[in-house]
């Protein structure tokens, strides 16, 4: 029970890794759009605050990675506070 957070974790960072993949193989404009979702809302605050210019991959990639860290810390942060707290009555 204790490496649950761990699995969630990893489990979301090969999916994050999965939707960035396309974003390098696919050509049209949508190709990112499972890691940005992935990595909501934290892409959509920093598109608002950095307004990366068109065809700006570098800052797009940059967006995503810094997003999918902070979900990917809030997501074992979350998952150990309630394994701690809820997991001793199983």
């Amino acid at each position: 029970m204790h490496k649950l957070p761990h699995i969630l974790t990893s489990l979301y960072l090969a999916l994050l890794v999965l939707a960035v993949i396309p974003i390098f193989t696919g050509d049209d404009a949508l190709s990112g759009i499972f890691a940005v979702l992935l990595t909501a809302p934290w892409t959509m605050i920093f598109a608002r605050l950095i307004e990366p210019s068109e065809g700006a991959i570098a800052t797009g990639i940059a967006m995503v990675v810094i997003g999918g860290t902070i979900n990917a810390a809030l997501t074992f942060l979350v998952s150990r506070f309630f394994i701690r707290k809820f997991g001793k009555w199983s």
